[in-house]
């Protein structure tokens, strides 16, 4: 058997590295503590620079903006305009600018500090050593005033803090009160700067407002008196608390009567209604109007005597008795009497209803004569109109200009009501604890840098001087070719060693030296396959190749045949290939094939059984399983792993199955693409069984090369004539090195379970 040990060339010896780089921590860490004091030193002749800082706020003038209408300047436009990002980056840039450099430079006298002109010496004992070597020396063409003020711009930072209107100075300094005055210094003399340029702005906008607001007042008395004379040449007067005109008033008020007057009539003209009804019905004694009238009541109540006396008389009176004639005479007089007073109220509301129209019909014609003369003055009260809107918006605005001018008035008399936008929140104190230089953070932070620095190059170094694992080759230049477009093209595989070409004997056609490589079609691997994962190989040494010429050896014990399979197994890194084959009876060969993996099985080992067979007829329908999906489809691309691989019942041997039967049979076999799944099942089994008929299994054996760790071959089959063993070192026809080669004996295998049933 050929060597099955593999190591990728980019594998690193890791316990070599580590060693070196443990050997070189001693002589690292002595570097690192020589520049920590260095550094530690060179730093202490650095004079300590101080940091003080000053805050101010960016904030919007609001009402108190002497440039903005007062009635509109605290709005939301005016906050947004003052408060934009531009407008913070604006005051950062003017902080910065040189003219405020140079007061402040002027104002605190830096050109008299060797700090900050270097002409008056040196500030410490470093610039000093610098200045012996010709470092630093100041330039002759230089002035004092220059060298300071760019020794002030070193030393100074403004910042903005994003999402903020907060802006931050900064000054350092070898003298920390120094720092702190000079942050101070800038922020106020920035204020006094902006308060300045707004008190020159606000006498500029006062001198142009005093021939504006003149102008308007003159404006403004013209159009008023215009409107009062327009109004009386019109007739066009006002009156009332809203000072709306003569005519709308009395149509206003027609209107109103008018409403009133139509709700009178037509309460009128339904109560007569109802009058007259009910007295044509005889029942007109009930209406509210008639009983409100004393007299009928009167009325009412002698016809009820009467009718009362009637009733008692004439239980003891005849009707022709004199007493009862006189009764019925006064009671006929006072229903006379009643009707016709009855009669007289429902005439009563009939006019009633009659005034109450004619009245309706009055305010009508009011209403229309007023709507005439409204009507006929329509011109009039357009341009009416026209005058008092010039002469409201004229006075309008000489009034907002007037409260503008007063306000900036006041303001201007005391400069420190001025509204500067620039406010400081916090102001700069004296700092007890130097920035620069940080000596011992300093010294630590160079030591661990030359440590790491120093293990990066020893690794570096082992690296570049071959710490490295030796590799094993494929032999060829055909190979490693394949090798590496494989590589560019697919995921890394492992990589099995090339077996010899097997040599064909007498008869078979000889197999040709180099077969062209295309690039093969790729199965797709599964994400998650249905597979038991492998179970890691122990680490083996380098196994010896099998002899030059083996000598197939007769196996009558499936315990030998397994034993010398596991111990192909633990000789090499990667699954463990076998080619089964047999004669045509696919039952037969389907149980020993069966029974050789379940004994593989039972040991703990993943085992795969592949079903080869390129007319479709194979192992699998004798074993219960359908033939396709299988192998056939992996190789065309049509399945994935997935897709094909089953397992068996009753136990731990998966099948996959031949797949449909190819339909050129005539055509080669794609040998990278069944290579690459073979590779891709050396990772995930310990054991790829491949079953096939004789004269199925001699195309694949010849596509392949003969890549096979052993091959079996079933020499006795009751079902069919026995074939004879096969020549001494001979595979299928093929003279074979490399692989180890067995015959099954006439005892077979008697795995555990039950054997297939035979056909017949």
């Amino acid at each position: 058997m050929a060597p099955n040990s593999h190591h990728r060339p980019d594998d690193i010896d890791l316990k070599s590295l580590w060693q070196s780089a443990i050997g070189s921590l001693p002589r690292l860490a002595v570097l690192a503590a020589v520049l920590a004091a260095a550094t530690y030193g060179g730093l202490s002749l650095v004079a300590p620079r101080y940091q003080s800082e000053t805050q101010l706020a960016i904030e919007s003038k609001s009402t108190n903006n002497p440039f903005a209408d007062p009635s509109r300047s605290g709005g939301s436009d005016s906050v947004s305009v003052r408060m934009d990002k531009e407008a913070v980056n604006t005051h950062v840039r003017a902080l910065m600018s040189p003219d405020l450099g140079e007061t402040i430079v002027r104002e605190m006298k830096l050109a008299d500090l060797a700090e900050f002109n270097s002409a008056k010496g040196s500030p410490d004992t470093w610039s000093r050593l610098l200045r012996l070597v010709g470092i630093g020396a100041p330039r002759a063409s230089e002035s004092d005033e220059a060298r300071a003020l760019t020794a002030y711009f070193n030393r100074l930072e403004v910042y903005s803090p994003k999402e903020s209107r907060l802006i931050g100075v900064r000054f350092s300094s070898s003298d920390a009160e120094l720092a702190a005055a000079v942050a101070n210094r800038i922020a106020e003399t920035y204020r006094e700067n902006l308060a300045r340029q707004s008190i020159a702005e606000t006498d500029d906008v006062q001198k142009a407002l005093e021939p504006k607001i003149a102008k308007l007042a003159e404006e403004a008395s013209v159009a008023e008196a215009a409107v009062e004379k327009f109004r009386g040449e019109a007739n066009i007067f006002k009156g009332g608390q809203q000072a709306t005109g003569l005519n709308e008033q009395q149509l206003s008020e027609l209107n109103a009567e008018l409403s009133r007057v139509q709700a009178a009539r037509s309460e009128a003209e339904a109560r007569a209604k109802q009058a007259r009804e009910m007295q044509e019905l005889g029942s007109a004694e009930t209406l509210a109007d008639v009983q409100k009238s004393p007299l009928i009541q009167s009325l009412v109540q002698s016809r009820v005597r009467v009718e009362r006396q009637i009733s008692e008389l004439s239980a003891t009176l005849l009707p022709g008795h004199p007493r009862m004639r006189q009764l019925a005479a006064e009671l006929k007089g006072l229903k006379t009497q009643l009707a016709t007073e009855v009669a007289n109220v429902v005439d009563g509301l009939g006019k009633e209803a009659k005034v109450a129209a004619l009245r309706e019909e009055a305010i009508q014609r009011n209403v229309s004569g007023i709507k005439n003369r409204i009507v006929n003055s329509g011109p009039e009260e357009a341009k009416l109109r026209s005058l008092e809107a010039d002469a409201k918006s004229k006075r309008a605005e000489l009034d907002r200009l007037r409260a503008q001018y007063e306000g900036n008035r006041v303001r201007a008399d005391d400069s420190r009501a001025v509204p500067v936008e620039a406010q400081i929140v916090s102001g700069a104190r004296a700092a007890s604890i130097p920035v620069f230089p940080k000596k011992t953070s300093t010294a630590l932070l160079v030591a661990v840098a030359t440590i790491l620095i120093g293990l990066a190059l020893v690794i570096t170094r082992g690296l570049l001087s071959g710490a490295r694992v030796p590799s094993r080759r494929r032999a060829g230049a055909q190979d490693r070719a394949e090798r590496s477009e494989r590589e560019r093209v697919q995921p890394r595989l492992p990589e099995r060693p090339r077996r010899e070409m097997p040599v064909p004997a007498a008869g078979p056609p000889p197999l040709p030296v180099h077969h062209p490589i295309p690039e093969p079609a790729r199965a797709e691997l599964p994400a998650e396959p249905v597979v038991p994962p492998p179970i890691p190989a122990p680490a083996a040494a380098e196994v010896a190749p099998a002899s030059e010429s083996l000598v197939t050896a007769e196996i009558t014990s499936p315990d030998v045949l397994v034993e010398k399979l596991e111990g192909l197994r633990r000789k090499g890194s990667s699954g463990v290939r076998t080619l089964f084959v047999g004669s045509s009876n696919v039952f037969s060969l389907a149980n020993e094939a069966l029974g050789l993996c379940r004994l593989l099985a039972d040991k703990g080992l993943a085992v795969v059984m592949i079903d080869w067979s390129c007319d479709g007829v194979g192992i699998a329908e004798p074993l219960g399983q359908p033939s396709f999906p299988g192998f056939a489809d992996l190789i065309e691309g049509k399945a994935r792993f997935e897709d094909v691989v089953r397992p068996l019942r009753d136990n731990d041997v998966h099948l996959i199955p031949s797949g449909r039967a190819v339909e050129t049979a005539d055509e080669p076999l794609d040998s990278d693409t069944i290579n690459f799944l073979l590779d891709a099942l050396d990772d995930v089994y310990e054991h790829i069984v491949v079953v096939s008929r004789s004269e199925q299994a001699r195309p694949l054996f010849e596509a392949i090369e003969g890549r096979f760790d052993t091959g079996v071959m079933l020499v006795d089959d009751t079902a069919a004539k026995p074939s004879a063993p096969a020549e001494p070192g001979t595979f299928l026809g093929f003279e074979v090195e490399g692989i180890a080669l067995f015959a099954v004996g006439k005892e077979g295998f008697k795995p555990r379970g039950e054997r297939v049933a035979r056909a017949g």
